[in-house]
């Protein structure tokens, strides 16, 4: 059903994922969708997490929303939206693209890392995303190139898929490398964007 009032105008990337917590990398791919002319927009978006994820230190929704607005309030291109903790579920991608379609006044992108990439024909109307959406993704350390190329090519092929690599040099550290950091005492200071480190301190996350 389309909204009365489009969300936000222009050309818009949504960017998915637990962000538990958000790291600099995050941070850099959102803005580089941005620098790089391919989108005006970059709206994170943390997804619920299923509570069947046992024995990990899961940071709820609220938290991992207000470490983004964090992380994003300097940047104006930046946004975050609640859409899929207020759900109260999980969400299939497919479905919020299709949701957040109507609510922009342009063209609805997604952003996702590279791994996501080479495995999204196997996701729930996988081949729907590829084949509707246009997608931007960044390469990552370690990766075996050849592989790679040869999938996106397949899905270019295949799909008539729009697949946008960004120039971004790669970072190699995840959330969960941040997390157990923070487990152990250790200082994240550079890992994560300003005003991060001291919200998670703040609120006891990841002890």
């Amino acid at each position: 059903m389309k909204t009365n009032k489009p969300s936000y105008r222009g050309r818009c990337a949504i960017y998915g994922g637990s962000f538990d917590p958000v790291h600099t990398g995050h941070l850099r791919l959102a803005l580089a969708a941005v620098k790089e002319g391919v989108v005006d927009r970059t709206i994170f978006m943390p997804n619920a997490i299923s509570p069947f994820k046992r024995g990990q230190k899961i940071a709820p929704g609220e938290h991992r929303a207000a470490m983004l607005r964090t992380a994003s309030a300097p940047y104006p291109e930046l946004a975050v939206s609640s859409y899929e903790l207020d759900l109260g579920q999980s969400a299939y991608t497919i479905e919020t693209l299709e949701v957040w379609e109507q609510r922009i006044d342009g063209e609805l992108y997604f952003l996702l890392g590279m791994d996501s990439m080479l495995q999204i024909d196997t996701w729930y109307r996988g081949e729907e995303i590829l084949r509707r959406f246009p997608l931007i993704t960044a390469n990552r350390p370690g990766e075996d190139e050849d592989e790679r190329d040869r999938i996106l090519e397949q899905f270019r092929v295949k799909y008539d898929a729009r697949i946008h690599v960004l120039k971004l040099t790669p970072m190699d550290y995840s959330s969960s490398e941040i997390r157990a950091r923070i487990t152990d005492g250790e200082s994240v200071a550079g890992l994560v964007p300003p005003g991060v480190e001291e919200y998670i301190r703040d609120h006891g996350l990841y002890r």
